[in-house]
């Protein structure tokens, strides 16, 4: 044992007098380093007195064990003498002799329970170990666990910070549009005194419009810097001819850039994301429609729809295209304004919205019209005192999600696809039933069709996809269930939602969302 601490002790020394020189010899060494370097040094001086104190408990108990060998030596050797002495003297009842042999007796019997005893010992020092492992189990279990847990909460923390990040651009995007749009209600084409720069009328036949069971002719595809020069040239040959070629112009006199052309959709990139141009009227250039568009110096346009029974949609348009006002005259005269984003409105601070809850109702075989007409007219919160602009409720998702959503989830697209066939359509009939009866009810509804797409494909080009399919769960809306497509808005948002998180294609992701967004306009 005196050895074994004789080199326990040596060890230490050498320990001892080698890491005050490992110290020396790393000079100038960052706090991060001498940290580690104590936690090591800590580490192994508590290894080496778990090793010290095993090894005293191991020579005790080594010595323990051989005393018990003398003490049991020596008490045999006296019982022999004893046994030999009484054998030579013969059978006595002499008391003394009598005890003498039970003293010798009891000293056989000492050895076997002190060995007992060490058993004993033994087993005990077992289950100490046992202990003292499943203890470091659970320690492990716990320090896993706390671990896991703070990796979720940062999850959580990155997520909600990308998520503000995001509100705030929109916010930023909404806040320029609004000026933007103030500065559009003092132009000439809102007050109605500009000077006309040029009057297109035309009769919509029935090649003129698509129908929803029909694919674009065009597929989008991403924009070189040549290209989009092209675009300037064509594009009032095709589907964007109501928006117009200035208006395309004017967005990249501001450094937008064309990332996605499909002829009916332009996508630019602008220094806040994405967004995407697309000529608004087009659900209203329905077969036999008269369409009359004036168009002013200033790039701005006003649009005149009229139908055979007499009604009328009068929309005015920013000279970058935006859609700023839009008033349904009845066949009788009587007017409805269905949104008007050329009056002011309070700037958007997200953070003072009310906190939504999550409020879907998944619309399917199984929805009837009486669940779908108190979601539609609900609201998630009445205290907003305030309205809000179309614009703030296109672009940033806290507004919209004040109104509740109605999740189309009977209408699947195929990927890439954004048609539906007359089967599918047919799926909406409850949904077209409670949208044309409200707006029957109330002339200035106005419902927002969101389109969204799986995360396959680049972000831009996914965002003329979903805004595609918006437009023909909107079409279809119209074609079958008589909807008054003016009451109408659509918007796609591409991969940016996703219902199911993953990069994967996902069925559920290729979806449309339905929201009644009149509370929003008109509080």
């Amino acid at each position: 044992m005196k050895k074994l601490l004789k080199s326990t002790t040596a060890l230490a020394l050498s320990g001892a007098l080698v890491l005050p020189h490992l110290a020396l010899a790393q000079g100038e060494a960052s706090p991060d380093i001498e940290r580690q370097e104590q936690a090591q040094r800590a580490d192994q001086d508590e290894a080496q007195q778990n090793a010290e104190r095993k090894a005293e408990r191991k020579a005790e108990r080594k010595a323990d064990r051989k005393a018990e060998r003398q003490a049991q030596r020596e008490a045999e050797a006296a019982a022999q003498a004893d046994a030999q002495a009484q054998a030579e003297s013969g059978p006595s009842g002499d008391p003394d002799l009598q005890a003498n042999t039970n003293t010798t007796a009891q000293t056989q019997t000492e050895p076997v329970s002190e060995r007992i005893d060490n058993s004993d010992l033994k087993a005990n020092d077992a289950t100490t170990v046992q202990a003292e492992q499943q203890a470091q189990q659970q320690q492990a279990q716990q320090e896993q666990a706390a671990t896991q847990e703070v990796d979720d909460q940062t999850r959580a923390e990155r997520q909600a910070a990308r998520q503000e990040r995001r509100d705030e651009r929109a916010a930023r995007q909404a806040a320029r549009e609004e000026r933007q749009a103030q500065r559009d209600a003092e132009a000439a084409a809102v007050a109605g005194n500009a000077e006309t720069a040029e009057v297109v009328e035309e009769t919509i036949g029935e090649n003129d419009v698509r129908s929803s069971d029909q694919e674009f002719a065009t597929q989008a595809v991403e924009d070189d810097d040549d290209s989009t020069k092209d675009l300037l040239k064509t594009l009032g040959k095709g589907a964007l001819a109501g928006l117009g070629v200035y208006a395309v112009g004017k967005l990249l006199d501001n450094g937008d850039r064309v990332v996605s052309n499909s002829g009916d959709r332009v996508v630019v990139q602008t220094q806040d994301g994405y967004r995407v141009l697309r000529d608004d009227d087009v659900l209203l250039r329905q077969p036999g429609s008269n369409v009359r568009t004036e168009q002013f110096t200033d790039g701005s346009t006003r649009s005149y729809v009229t139908r055979d029974d007499g009604s009328q949609v009068v929309t005015v348009r920013a000279a970058d295209g935006r859609v700023l006002r839009r008033t349904r005259v009845m066949p009788d005269g009587q007017e409805y304004l269905l949104f008007d984003d050329t009056q002011p409105v309070e700037t958007v601070q997200v953070n003072t919205l009310p906190t939504y809850s999550t409020n879907t109702v998944e619309y399917n075989n199984s929805a009837n019209q009486d669940d779908l007409r108190l979601a539609l007219q609900a609201t998630q919160s009445q205290d907003l005192n305030r309205r809000f602009s179309l614009s703030q409720i296109r672009n940033i998702d806290s507004v919209r999600y004040l109104v509740p959503e109605i999740e189309v989830d009977n209408v699947n697209f195929a990927s890439g696809s954004s048609a539906i066939d007359r089967g599918q359509a047919q799926e909406l009939a409850n949904l077209g039933g409670v949208i044309r009866d409200s707006i029957a009810n109330n002339p200035n509804d106005v419902f927002l069709i969101e389109g969204h797409t799986d995360a396959v494909g680049t972000a831009e080009m996914n965002l003329a996809l979903s805004d595609r399919r918006a437009e023909t769960v909107a079409l279809a809306l119209t074609e079958y269930f008589d909807v008054p497509p003016e009451n109408l808005v659509i918007q796609g948002y591409g991969e940016y939602d996703l219902k199911v998180p993953t990069e994967a294609s996902e069925q559920e992701n290729r979806r449309v969302a339905v929201r009644r967004i009149t509370p929003l306009l008109n509080r």
